[in-house]
């Protein structure tokens, strides 16, 4: 039967999602906890990718498992199976053609600054010296949102077919304590696509560059001054909608 799996995961420790030889990587944890439970292997299918030191709290996955325990079962069972740095929220029955990578029609991230000496939240936000313009980043939030050719905010995938066109619904700023955080939600998402993003609009915001850099950016034509990339520990993979 085919289940529809959603993760949260601590990223620090892990080579990202993605399995790969002789690395730990959220992926090949999960697999090993479920062929532990099943007792043969287990292929996890994954939504999409998220990069080393990345977290997320609604990651989701599709696996085909037998028909052996229900979904409260797995549940339980997969808690004294993973590591404490990773867990499996739900598990749902889905219909046997579900995909969780080509059936999503969105996905939603957070990033975290703080503008302060943060030691609780030193692997769950990026700590940014000096003083940053609060309007001047949501001036550039706000010029996110729509379909953009984000060329100049990715690494390139080396598939000269692959577009590098997004469409953003959402793209916001808020601030809740000490804690600046951006909310974006968009149809895909390129590898570093949050991250040049977050780390541009705080050169802006900080005064390094200017708001019409970033609009230049945001064109898609090819420049060779590409985003600046923020740390991978401020990101969170918030959830996936279907």
């Amino acid at each position: 039967m085919r289940y529809k799996l959603t993760f949260e995961y601590d990223g620090t420790q892990f080579s990202g999602w993605q399995k790969q030889p002789d690395t730990r990587t959220v992926e090949g944890t999960v697999e090993e906890a479920l062929s532990t439970l099943y007792q043969h292997e287990i292929d996890v299918i994954g939504q999409g990718r998220t990069d080393a030191g990345v977290h997320a709290c609604g990651q989701t996955a599709h696996a085909d498992l037998p028909n052996r325990y229900p979904p409260p079962r797995i549940l339980h069972a997969m808690k004294g199976l993973l590591p404490e740095d990773v867990a499996l929220l739900e598990a749902e029955i889905v219909a046997d053609d579900f995909h969780a990578r080509f059936d999503a029609q969105s996905r939603s991230y957070r990033y975290q600054v703080i503008n302060r000496a943060a030691p609780l939240m030193r692997q769950q936000a990026w700590q940014v010296n000096g003083s940053l313009d609060e309007a001047l980043l949501q001036q550039c939030a706000e010029l996110v949102i729509g379909e953009h050719d984000f060329v100049n905010f990715c690494i390139p995938s080396g598939d000269e077919h692959q577009t590098t066109i997004c469409s953003i619904t959402q793209s916001s700023w808020k601030k809740e304590g000490n804690l600046l955080i951006y909310e974006i939600t968009g149809n895909r998402f390129l590898r570093h696509l949050v991250r040049r993003l977050v780390g541009t609009m705080v050169k802006v915001s900080s005064g390094e560059i200017g708001k019409d850099d970033f609009k230049q950016l945001l064109l898609g034509e090819k420049t060779t001054q590409k985003g600046h990339t923020a740390p991978a520990h401020g990101l969170i993979l918030e959830r996936i909608e279907y």
